[in-house]
């Protein structure tokens, strides 16, 4: 399986550490296990894995070269996904109760939020450029190879941050704690996109 990766090591590095650090996917799953519990952070959770590599897999076929070939399309891609997360935070800050603002939670809803994160797309194009053999005979197992194992470090990295949301859900049953909560969630949520913004004009 190593064979079909190109730099196994630098691979599993990069997934853990993309994977397991703050970003839009990983603040959206505590959402989702604070409001809906740990069964609706997991089927969630599975379907960001899920998402993702399917992500990579699309782009390692072929719509990563062509992404880079217009780069007004990456920029455009970008905007709207951080649009849409200054939406949420939006929401977020004006909400005052449980379960009002959960971003496309479950299996399904979670390879869909894939579309609209700058982070998880970012990945992708790095993971699929990066990391697939790109030999003639070899490019397709390459690319089915890298996304599954993608998919495998991936589970256990945002199944921390959704359990962990799960786990404070019964510290939040006041209404000026989930207030609280939903500041916080926001903020940093705001504060994401500034990073990935600045990141996006640094590179």
């Amino acid at each position: 399986m190593w064979a079909l990766i190109n730099e196994p090591l630098a691979f599993v590095v990069f997934v853990v550490v993309s994977s397991i650090t703050p970003g839009p996917n990983n603040l959206m799953l505590v959402n989702v296990g604070v409001l809906r519990g740990p069964r609706s952070a997991t089927r969630t959770s599975l379907g960001v894995s899920a998402g993702w590599s399917l992500q990579v897999l699309v782009f390692a076929l072929g719509v990563e070269s062509a992404v880079r070939a217009a780069p007004g399309l990456t920029d455009a891609i970008d905007v709207l996904g951080l649009l849409y997360l200054v939406w949420l935070a939006v929401r977020l800050l004006r909400s005052h109760g449980i379960g009002e603002v959960t971003p496309m939670h479950g299996f399904w809803g979670a390879i869909g939020y894939q579309w609209v994160n700058p982070k998880a797309i970012s990945m992708s194009l790095t993971t699929a450029g990066l990391f697939v053999v790109t030999g003639r005979h070899l490019h397709l197992a390459s690319a089915v190879t890298v996304a599954a194992a993608a998919c495998l470090l991936n589970i256990p990295c945002v199944l921390t941050w959704a359990l962990g949301g799960a786990a404070l859900a019964p510290r939040l049953r006041e209404p000026r704690l989930v207030r609280r909560f939903n500041r916080i969630a926001a903020s940093a949520l705001l504060v994401m996109v500034v990073w990935l913004a600045l990141e996006r004009v640094v590179h």
